[in-house]
């Protein structure tokens, strides 16, 4: 029975914390311990904390005294798994316990990072969300670990202060306003997790780094030293809070960098960072898993928008990526619907969630769920140069069957090439059919424009990315 004249607090774990599990599926967790009251001298006493496990206790393991009130230590060698960390003050002159805390669940699973913009924090209606589930936890943006639970970004509670966008004197007051009114949230993040999890039969913790209308300027690498006042720095300082490991990244990002002067450095400057980010975790084949942007609902053209066929550009440029960056996958979502005019509504956020989960699998535990889905792998002209044939690569089993293939442009001489297309009889390649013999100028694309009509799917239901213009 706990004496009543201490007060305990277990600093860490947290309930719900997940550690990051190593290649022997193990992990080291820290415990701290802080006591209130006068306790006795420090050499009548001593701090023990053990595991407990639905199929097993540990052994209770010694804590070493810190200056002031306070013990700490680390539990080794503890496998995959949920449990209860007991934390005891014992009595060295009388062998028995004097108070006792606990923290529950606590988990050693896997860690996914998740970064990038507005799509990636989740601005979906939250009117229809699965309820939480134990074993999928996140790191909140305020340090805290809780169950994951739609919104998973609060970015106005963030530790950080390159997070929050209101004055420290209207803080609390919009901290509580945003926690009673807001409606939107939703996001990729738990359905991701879930479909991860039901896999590979392991917990998971998402620790979210993601912050709306960020561009990668705003991502600068090189900011790092600026800590918490920097959003790289910031996405390192809580990584390193967790112990400096993660299983993974998630990144959803890209809208903030079509302008005229941002989009073409794209393509180098998410090179960079994906090295950038692996160096500074020492984790060289970390698994990078990242969505292409999906469509832009505008009506008519706008000084507020960017020019189309830059964002096009990026589009294409994160295909490109690919190939680039060892160990990474990209997830299309030309399909999605939309909750405005750029944001994914609540149904498309869960099944990009799903699909960034089936690259994960494939990247990061080697199990072969899902391939990429359908991307071009050639280009065949027959010799009068009025039939093309493109092949594909990633399908799953065979395309979808439909009957005219949509969302391709050919041009040449800026000029539209009129055509019909149509899916190869094997429903494993598409065919563009031309009234006349196509110039070698030609220049092809697919998903062309803000809002394209698309509907080339293979049978997991992921869409033909979008790709182009290229040179056929």
């Amino acid at each position: 029975m706990s004496d009543p004249a201490y007060s305990l607090k277990l600093v860490e774990p947290s309930p719900h914390q997940v550690f990051q599990r190593d290649e022997r599926d193990e992990a080291v967790i820290p415990v701290k311990l802080e006591w209130a009251g006068v306790p006795p001298a420090s050499s009548e006493l001593r701090a023990e904390a053990r595991i407990v496990g639905a199929n097993a206790v540990g052994p209770w393991n010694p804590l070493d005294s810190a200056a002031g009130s306070a013990f700490s230590g680390v539990l080794k060698h503890v496998p995959v798994g949920e449990y209860a960390i007991e934390v005891r003050i014992v009595s060295a002159m009388a062998d028995s316990d004097l108070a006792s805390i606990h923290a529950a669940p606590v988990f050693v699973g896997d860690l996914w990072i998740m970064a990038g913009q507005s799509n990636m924090d989740g601005v979906g209606k939250l009117g229809e969300i699965p309820p939480p589930e134990t074993g999928i936890s996140c790191f909140y943006l305020g340090d805290r670990w809780d169950v994951a639970s739609d919104p998973l970004c609060w970015l106005l509670e963030s530790v950080d202060p390159v997070n929050r966008e209101v004055p420290d004197a209207e803080l609390a007051r919009a901290i509580a306003e945003q926690r009673q009114f807001r409606q939107h949230g939703a996001g990729l993040g738990i359905p991701f997790a879930k479909e991860v999890r039901q896999h590979v039969q392991v917990p998971i913790g998402l620790v979210v780094c993601s912050h709306s209308g960020t561009s990668m300027a705003h991502w600068d690498y090189r900011l790092a030293g600026k800590g918490g006042h920097s959003f790289y720095g910031a996405l390192l300082r809580r990584v390193d809070k967790l112990g400096g490991k993660v299983k993974g990244c998630l990144w959803y990002q890209g809208e903030s960098d079509t302008g005229a002067e941002t989009a073409p450095r794209y393509y180098d400057a998410m090179v960079s960072w994906v090295a950038a980010l692996r160096r500074d975790l020492n984790a060289p084949r970390l698994p990078f898993i990242y969505a292409q942007l999906s469509v832009f609902y505008v009506l008519e053209p706008d000084a507020r928008w960017p020019d189309p066929a830059l964002w096009n550009r990026v589009q294409d440029d994160q295909l490109a990526l690919e190939k680039a960056i060892p160990h990474s996958a990209m997830v299309p979502t030309i399909d999605a619907g939309l909750a405005d005019i750029i944001h994914l509504d609540t149904e498309s956020l869960r099944q990009v969630g799903r699909r960034m989960a089936w690259q994960a699998l494939r990247i990061a535990y080697g199990m072969q769920v899902a391939k990429r889905g359908p991307r071009p792998a050639g280009y065949h002209w027959n010799e009068e140069r009025t039939e093309l044939t493109i092949a594909l690569s990633g399908v799953n089993g065979r395309l979808q069957e439909i009957g005219r293939a949509c969302g391709f442009r050919a041009e040449a001489e800026e000029r539209s090439i009129p055509f019909s297309a149509e899916l190869t009889e094997d429903r494993q390649r598409i065919r563009l059919r031309f009234a006349q013999s196509v110039p070698a100028a030609c220049r092809l694309s697919h998903g062309a424009g803000f809002n394209p009509v698309v509907n080339v799917k293979d049978e997991l239901g992921i869409p033909l990315v979008v790709f182009g213009p290229i040179a056929i």
